[in-house]
């Protein structure tokens, strides 16, 4: 879930959905974070808009960029450098998941995110 919902956040603090201090609740385990009906509502329309830009099969990275490339596989060994890991790649969210998310955002009246 963290490698999707990380771009998730980045895409809402971005588009100033979401402040910095809920970005930071909302992206620890163990911290709440409640959103409010109004800012689920914004967040639904903000994510209606964005995936009219992409199309069934894209993803958005963690850099914001819409690629329709398919995730590269990762796998981690003791022998593993950090340098090997591509951070942008792997943290990606799909367009399938923000359709869903938008239409949670939609229908929740708000959220908590604990």
């Amino acid at each position: 879930m963290a490698m999707t919902w990380r771009p998730t956040l980045e895409l809402l603090r971005d588009a100033k959905l979401i402040d910095h201090d809920l970005y930071d609740r909302m992206g620890t385990f163990g911290r709440e974070a409640k959103v409010d009906a109004d800012t689920a509502g914004r967040i639904a329309d903000f994510l209606d808009q964005r995936l009219r830009a992409m199309k069934k099969g894209d993803r958005i990275r963690a850099d914001l960029t819409i690629t329709g490339e398919l995730k590269k596989p990762l796998t981690i060994t003791p022998e593993t450098k950090i340098e090997q890991i591509d951070a942008v790649d792997t943290y990606s969210a799909t367009y399938e998941w923000l359709a869903q998310f938008r239409d949670f955002s939609k229908a929740s009246g708000g959220f908590e995110v604990v």
